[in-house]
């Protein structure tokens, strides 16, 4: 009996300290921010469509490259850790911060308020204002530099993109595509299934001249109106402000030392869109904040 009785206490006892050795790792867990979480992993997981030309792509080695890619490697150099890329559109880029299954997710994204109620955005890497692609005959119909026109015309875009809010609160018919490449958005104004693309002007200036060359018989321009400066950053969780504060002051340091610069002319065709344009003031401005 007795040597039953010394055996119920020994187990009892490894129990205790088993449970306070666990209780100890989720208070050390707890404790921990989201830097030195992907720190002590040595590795950050990146949202990042790879159709997106010239930010996010496959060039013709099937690498992934672009603006945002190159800029997220020097990040990953300077922060001593490993970028891992999960190409993922823009309908799952926000729900996969939320499920953690990424940690941050690039895709040209806006800043806006309604985001930022729910996330952390870095300081912005790249300025820009909305544009649109419509047919090079003219037949889109859409002229008007107040955007009254859109109404009733077909816009093509992602689920969820605030270019397509932007097309939905000014009447426009949504014609949502997944995550596909850009020839395949082109083509479907040139053949009339949709009217227009609204999105970045500065990325559709670069694809409507790439996707052109590559495929002649896609007939598409940019339109003339211009609206709703932007400014894009990079989408995190609001877990706490530890990621953010880390992104930041690499990019400001990237953007004195002229890399980021550099990277934005070699895709850009030698823009520089790291810092504001001028004279956008007087452009318009659509407020999507009751766009759901």
């Amino acid at each position: 009996m007795l040597k039953k009785l010394l055996a119920s206490a020994v187990l009892v006892s490894s129990l205790a300290l088993a449970a306070c050795s666990g209780n100890a790792e989720k208070t050390s867990s707890a404790n921990q921010t989201e830097w030195d979480r992907i720190k002590e992993a040595g590795v950050l997981k990146v949202a990042t469509p790879g159709t997106l030309y010239p930010t996010s792509y496959h060039n013709d080695d099937n690498e992934l490259v672009g603006y945002e890619i190159d800029m997220l490697n020097e990040i990953g150099k300077r922060l001593d850790i490993k970028v891992e890329y999960q190409e993922i559109g823009v309908a799952e880029a926000f729900t996969s911060v939320d499920s953690g299954k990424v940690d941050i997710a690039v895709n040209n994204f806006d800043t806006t308020k309604e985001r930022l109620e729910k996330y952390n955005f870095s300081t912005p890497y790249k300025y820009s204002i909305g544009g649109m692609i419509v047919r090079e005959d003219g037949s889109s119909g859409i002229e008007a530099a107040d955007l009254s026109d859109w109404k009733g015309k077909k816009a093509g875009g992602g689920a969820g993109t605030q270019y397509m809010k932007i097309a939905e609160k000014l009447g426009a018919e949504p014609v949502i595509y997944d995550n596909v490449t850009n020839d395949v958005y082109l083509r479907d104004v040139s053949t009339g299934r949709t009217d227009f693309i609204p999105n970045d002007y500065y990325t559709q200036v670069i694809a409507v001249k790439y996707i052109t060359q590559q495929f002649p018989d896609i007939k598409v321009k940019m339109g003339t109106a211009k609206y709703n400066p932007t400014e894009q950053g990079i989408v995190m969780s609001k877990v706490d402000t530890s990621l953010k504060e880390k992104l930041d002051e690499v990019l400001k340091a990237m953007k004195e030392d002229g890399t980021l610069k550099a990277i934005s002319e070699k895709y850009y065709a030698g823009q520089d869109l790291t810092e504001p344009e001028k004279g956008v003031e007087s452009l318009p401005v659509i407020d999507t904040s009751d766009v759901k």
